[in-house]
């Protein structure tokens, strides 16, 4: 049965991933549009995370209050909202609320999904199922590159904005008539946490595991976003560059598995996050330098599926049962600041540098960065574990 829910919750989170990259899929068609230039188009996709700075926190508590479907079903609705509100944008403000009401959706569903999977997989292979339910924000990702690019062509991007509409509706429909909790779950009531709380050892882990979340995962995007231009700038069309680049997320989600077994079962289990955070690094830089692009893009994704369900594993893994859902908030709080924060840099670093090759180097180094967070983690982990004497 946790399987059949594990899947459930995977085609839940590819609607992340389609609202969050319809917008880097289809900025060469949306920025004429719109009349923005880069830095606009850079902020739209920062803010799309803004709602996550103020709901990721009590999204774990309302679940307890509202019911893990409910809320889920209603975050996939905002989803939907938000993608139909952008579609009809023909300013930067509308366009500015539909991302904004999008990222409200994907705000507490990020939060939701996690605690599921936590909820279903917490006593075996943790690791393994959040990276293979993660596989569908790569998933999501790559049909946005691959697909979005060539309706905008045909038709019109607004198209494929209507196309993420439907699938979000259906599949709260979806989740709604088939989502179930596990048998004989508890959900405890919890109030919202005091500043004493924000102090103790749950939140100066799960701080130091979003930050490491967010360099990998802006990282990607920055390359996904930036790469097919600096592709298309050596006489490629925008549909086939965005097709090779998007090797790199089909590549990934076959090797993200991979990295959730290895952390389950290696003795050093923050190696191959490790690892895999440098070899992406590495072989982006490659592209971004000239080499084969297909190859790079192929490498890149061979290195770049082996850290997510490590990483996502950090704040459940080191938190009481009872603390989960406020771990997991709180991680993600971290998340959506910096990944706000981040990403509007970069929109503004293409537009100082007016350089794609700047850019996509950004995002590859904060890929490496990932590798260097680790270093305070495990230090931190090891200082916050309690004493012998404590903890009889």
């Amino acid at each position: 049965m946790r399987w059949f829910i594990l899947a459930i919750l995977f085609i839940a989170r590819t609607c992340m991933a389609l609202e969050f990259q319809m917008l880097g899929a289809l900025m060469p068609f949306a920025r004429l549009d719109l009349n923005s230039d880069y830095a606009a188009m850079g902020q739209l996709m920062g803010l799309f995370m803004l709602p996550g700075i103020v709901m990721a926190l009590p999204a774990g508590m309302l679940s307890s209050r509202f019911g893990l479907k409910r809320l889920a079903v209603f975050s996939l609705l905002l989803l939907a909202g938000g993608s139909a509100l952008f579609s009809v944008s023909h300013d930067y403000g509308t366009a500015l609320a539909g991302r904004l009401l999008g990222g409200a959706g994907n705000a507490v569903l990020s939060v939701l999904v996690s605690a599921m999977v936590a909820e279903w997989f917490r006593d075996r292979e943790l690791s393994t199922a959040l990276s293979i339910v993660f596989i569908s924000w790569q998933f999501g990702l790559a049909v946005a590159l691959a697909l979005f690019p060539a309706i905008a062509e045909a038709a019109s991007w607004r198209w494929a904005c209507h196309l993420t509409t439907l699938v979000c509706l259906t599949v709260a429909v979806l989740v709604g008539l088939t989502y179930r909790s596990p048998s004989g779950t508890v959900v405890a009531r919890r109030s919202m946490p005091s500043l004493r709380l924000i102090l103790r050892r749950q939140s100066i882990l799960p701080t130091l595991a979003g930050i490491i979340w967010t360099a990998y995962n802006v990282g990607q995007v920055i390359f996904l976003t930036y790469a097919p231009a600096l592709l298309a700038s050596t006489g490629m069309s925008v549909t086939e560059a965005s097709g090779t680049v998007s090797l790199t997320v089909w590549v990934t989600m076959a090797t993200m598995p991979l990295g959730g077994l290895l952390t389950d079962r290696f003795r050093w289990p923050l190696l191959p996050v490790a690892v895999g955070s440098l070899g992406a690094a590495a072989a982006g830089t490659a592209f971004s330098l000239g080499a084969p692009p297909v190859a790079s893009c192929i490498i890149a994704g061979l290195f770049l599926g082996l850290p997510a369900g490590g990483i996502l594993a950090l704040p459940a893994r080191h938190a009481d049962p009872a603390d989960t859902a406020w771990s997991l908030g709180w991680f993600m709080t971290v998340f959506y600041i910096l990944m706000t924060l981040i990403q509007m840099m970069a929109g503004l670093i293409r537009d100082r540098t007016g350089s794609d090759l700047v850019t996509v180097e950004f995002g590859c180094a904060l890929l490496a960065l990932v590798a260097i967070g680790l270093i305070p983690f495990e230090l931190a982990r090891r200082a916050l574990r309690p004493s012998p004497a404590i903890a009889a």
